[in-house]
């Protein structure tokens, strides 16, 4: 039975050969994991890529916890990863189970999807010996907007004067305060699903600008749940910053006034200039972001206002960047798996001269 050991594709290489397997923890719809995998084939490196929708389907577990091991069997490869070879962990963008398979009633079909919930972070924290990028303990964490928020001014950064709150007055008065116009964000979702019939629309949920007169129009609604506002510092440019480890890849992208990319570039991203920068004044600083929550990799959101004050709006810390390598030709796949590697090769060594 082939074994998760060996190099994808080349099929060349046993885990227990080289010292170590490399697990990447993602989805089928997830588009970035081939521009880091290629770089770890190329460099003969043992890696594995599993689809956590396809858990119920197509993934076997036998794990012994009182001795920390186990086994996972990939029933369509007939891969097989031991745990204790597990170097390093890349957790991207892992989708829920599908259980839609299941015939069972909604109480029963919630306990079998809060069962697989508990065996997949009870495997994550028995490969607590492995280097991630990221832990997702540290993830759910780091995610937290209004932590997010306090901490880059601990680190240094500057942010917008902001205000979360469910109570109108209190939203009016901080306008008043402001004077201005202010931008209204999501604290958590990126986007929202419309299901119609057998399909689904996305939308996707950006960074909206609001007057004073519009906040007030609507200001009876923001009792229905709290809600985060921003000052709306008019900008030249935003700057996208991604972390690998020490490694910083920052790109300017150009926004235009007079328009909706004003207000959040994603409304129209491929129209934009994407410009690969230098940020040495933020170095330190990231880095401290980045310990501050124990992260290997984060993508940050700045905006440069007309002033050219660099402001920190927000890290996502599994957040997509090959459009930006793409656009810029910065190496962050290849930085990716170098990082993997170089970590996985120190783990499988100390794991080995250990027993």
């Amino acid at each position: 039975m082939p074994r998760a050991g060996y190099v994808d594709v080349l099929g060349l290489f046993q885990a227990e050969e080289i010292g170590f397997v490399i697990v990447i923890v993602t989805s089928k719809r997830d588009g970035h994991v081939e521009a880091v995998s290629k770089h770890l084939t190329a460099h003969r490196a043992p890696w594995v890529r599993i689809n956590i929708e396809d858990f119920a389907t197509n993934l076997e577990i036998d794990v012994t916890p009182s001795a920390g091991s186990g086994l996972l069997r990939l029933k369509d490869s007939g891969k097989e990863i031991n745990l204790h070879d597990v170097g390093a962990v890349w957790y991207r963008k892992p989708d829920p189970v599908a259980l839609q398979h299941f015939e069972l009633e909604r109480a029963a079909l919630e306990y079998v999807e809060s069962e697989f919930t508990e065996i997949i972070l009870g495997l994550y924290a028995l490969l607590g010996h492995a280097y991630w990028i990221n832990n997702p303990f540290h993830t759910r964490t780091a995610h937290r907007k209004l932590l997010q928020l306090r901490t880059a001014v601990e680190v240094g950064f500057n942010v917008p004067a902001t205000l979360v709150t469910n109570r109108p007055e209190a939203a009016l008065g901080f306008a008043d305060r402001i004077g201005g116009d202010l931008a209204i964000k999501s604290l958590g979702a990126i986007s929202v699903m419309q299901h119609q019939g057998d399909g689904a629309l996305q939308y996707g949920i950006f960074t909206r600008r609001v007057s004073q007169a519009e906040l007030a129009e609507f200001s009876d609604k923001i009792g229905y749940m709290p809600t985060l506002f921003q000052q709306f510092i008019p900008k030249d440019s935003e700057l996208r910053v991604t972390c690998i480890g020490d490694q910083v890849f920052a790109c300017r992208i150009q926004t235009r006034d007079g328009d909706i990319t004003s207000d959040d570039y994603r409304f129209d991203t491929p129209s934009l200039q994407h410009t690969a920068v230098e940020c040495p004044e933020l170095t330190s600083r990231l880095h401290a972001y980045m310990e501050a929550f124990g992260l290997k990799f984060g993508c940050f959101d700045f905006i440069i206002s007309k002033s050219g004050q660099t402001i920190f709006l927000e890290c996502n810390c599994n957040g997509q960047w090959y459009w930006v390598q793409e656009r810029t030709g910065q190496p962050i796949g290849e930085a990716i798996a170098n990082e993997l590697l170089r970590h996985a090769r120190k783990v499988g060594e100390d794991t080995h001269a250990s027993v």
